[in-house]
C-alpha cells in the first residue's frame, strides 16, 4: 500500500493542497492548465518541519457474537446497535478485546484478530464537522486455499465518538464483531 501524505499552504496568496503519493507530490493544475508535479521523493514526517500529519485517536473492539443465551457483555458498554438488526440475530456477544489506536494517513494500524486474521485501519481524511474518513481491511496472514483476504477495503465516514462495525467472519460457532469507534 503507497503512503499518501497531505500538505496545504498559502503559496503566493493562493491556497494550494497536495498529496503526496509515493515519490510524487502531486498538486493542482497549473497555470496553463497541465497537472503539476514534483518528481522528489516524498519527505518523511519528522523531515516536514511545520507539517503536522493528523492524529486521531481511536478504539478498536473485537466481539465474539453467539447464540449461546449469554447476554451482552457488561464490559462492552452501551452500544444498543447490537440489540438492532442485523445484530440482534445474535443474542451473547462477549468482548475479546480492545485496543487504543492513533490513525495517520501515512501509518496504517494493524490488529491481529482471533482468527488470525489481520485487521489493518487508517485516517484517509480529516472532514468537516467531526467526521472523519476511516479506510479499513481484513486479510489473512498468508495466501492459503487460493482465500486473499476477506475484506480487500472498506472506507466509513464516521463520526466523532461513534461506532461503526465490521462483522461476519466465522469463529467458534459464532462470528467475529469488530467495532472502532474513531475521535473522543
Amino acid at each position: 500500500m503507497t503512503p499518501v501524505r497531505y500538505l496545504s499552504g498559502l503559496v503566493f496568496g493562493i491556497t494550494l493542497s497536495a498529496v503526496a503519493m509515493g515519490g510524487a507530490w502531486l498538486l493542482p493544475m497549473g497555470a496553463a492548465g497541465v497537472p503539476v508535479a514534483l518528481a522528489a521523493p516524498a519527505p518523511s514526517a519528522s523531515a516536514d518541519a511545520g507539517i503536522q500529519e493528523p492524529k486521531v485517536p481511536a478504539e478498536v473492539m473485537v466481539l465474539h457474537a453467539t447464540n449461546t443465551g449469554g447476554g451482552i457483555d457488561p464490559r462492552i458498554g452501551p452500544l444498543p446497535q447490537l440489540r438492532k438488526p442485523p445484530f440482534s440475530a445474535y443474542d451473547t456477544y462477549k468482548l475479546i478485546a480492545r485496543n487504543a489506536i492513533t490513525l495517520t494517513p501515512s501509518r496504517p494500524d494493524s490488529t491481529t484478530l482471533p482468527n488470525k486474521r489481520v485487521l489493518r485501519t487508517s485516517l484517509s481524511a480529516v472532514l468537516p464537522n467531526d467526521r472523519y474518513r476511516i479506510s479499513t481491511s481484513i486479510s489473512q496472514p498468508a495466501r492459503d486455499a487460493g482465500a486473499h483476504s476477506f475484506l480487500p477495503l472498506l472506507e466509513v465516514t464516521a463520526k466523532s465518538g461513534e461506532t461503526f462495525f465490521v462483522a461476519g467472519q466465522s469463529y467458534q460457532g459464532g462470528i467475529l464483531v469488530v467495532g472502532i469507534r474513531v475521535g473522543k
